[in-house]
């Protein structure tokens, strides 16, 4: 079964006979929700989970970046109708998600629910705690009943790898937006103060998932950089960010937790940082050098690094070459786990899905035979 390889990988001493899959299926458009499971959870909603997990059985999904399978209880929309942002149950805009919908972002701003600061002193006069006052056994009693979730959505089809995704520089990123948190990260001493108090939700957070029975794995997202690289220095992310990364991942780690960091864009120049602060694998785009990792890191679970738009635009030929660039690299760590940057989304055609797939399942066999 696909899960009991997911979770083999996870440990230091796998030594599989396929290149393990991470996937984040979420994001599917229904055209190959259809094609590979032959059910339409948007003309049936109620077929929502079954549809999700034949569909990651088709694609040999070992683990699932982020959480469980889609439930009856997400919304599904028809974006058929080629509406760009429709209204959520909610009353929330949002935007396309395969056949659900994200929250539609400002200025990169997730927490829409938040209002922004109106300058830079009301967002670093921002206390963390007073917008997020859940204690640990709070989040605990949370997250606890939302894994068993996680599990029954997935069945034994994969291993469902929660996630958090503010760890820390993503915080005032999610409530500020990039351009005030620029501003803000110039006020280095007041700004340093602020990321002390949300580190000490993250921790509360992280302390709580550390005591959920039989968690096998934690996903801590943060991202670092753009597709250009760093929005600062990498001084400024040392003196401000990484530093609060052992006490956040502290708690996992000593409950024997793997953690496995996520970040999107180019976060080249922080991977020493994030291993250093204890992580056991990392997640990272196409943007990333695949080759020093394994050359640098071959003991840590590498995750990556198929360039997404190569699976949605490219030829045959194009598609071919980056799996087979990618795994050709990657075999060369032990607990290396294949992966499409930033997920299977919508802008991919179920014929170029297959292509990617097939090339995929015969590469992770060949190369570890």
């Amino acid at each position: 079964m696909a899960v009991t390889l997911g979770l083999d990988v996870l440990k230091p001493d796998y030594c599989g006979k396929r290149i393990p899959v991470m996937e984040h299926p979420r994001g599917a458009s229904r055209a190959v929700i259809k094609h590979f499971s032959g059910l339409d959870p948007v003309s049936d909603p109620a077929c929502v989970t079954e549809a999700f997990q034949r569909l990651a059985a088709a694609l040999e999904i070992d683990l699932l970046w982020g959480g469980g399978l889609p439930t009856a209880a997400d919304e599904i929309f028809n974006w058929d109708d080629g509406q760009r942002v429709k209204k959520s149950a909610a009353g929330l805009d949002v935007v396309q998600w395969g056949i659900f919908g994200a929250t539609h972002q400002e200025d990169g701003r997730h927490f829409v629910h938040i209002p922004r600061p109106g300058s830079v002193d009301e967002a670093l006069a921002i206390e963390p705690l007073e917008l997020f006052p859940k204690t640990v056994d709070e989040y605990y009693a949370a997250f606890a009943k939302s894994y068993g979730e996680m599990l029954a959505s997935s069945g034994d089809v994969a291993y469902p790898v929660p996630h958090h995704y503010t760890t820390c520089f993503h915080w005032p990123l999610a409530i500020f937006g990039f351009e005030l948190l620029c501003e803000a990260g110039m006020e280095e001493d007041r700004f340093h103060g602020l990321m002390e108090k949300f580190a000490a939700v993250t921790e509360r957070i992280t302390t709580a998932w550390s005591r959920v029975a039989g968690l096998k794995a934690f996903i801590c997202h943060d991202d670092l950089a753009m597709s250009s690289g760093p929005l600062f220095v990498p001084r400024w992310y040392r003196e401000h960010i990484f530093c609060h990364y052992p006490r956040i991942f502290r708690p996992l780690r000593e409950a024997g937790v793997p953690i496995i960091f996520t970040s999107d864009g180019d976060c080249s120049a922080f991977v020493d940082d994030i291993f250093g602060a204890g992580a056991s694998g990392l997640n990272f785009e196409y943007l990333v050098d695949l080759q020093r990792l394994v050359e640098k890191w071959p003991d840590k679970i590498l995750i990556g690094n198929i360039n997404s738009a190569t699976v949605a635009h490219g030829t045959r030929e194009q598609i071919e070459a980056e799996v087979t660039r990618c795994m050709e690299i990657g075999v060369k760590s032990p607990r290396f786990v294949v992966n499409i940057g930033g997920g299977i989304t919508h802008d991919i055609a179920p014929q170029n899905l297959e292509i990617y797939l097939n090339i995929r399942k015969r590469l992770a066999r060949e190369l570890r035979a």
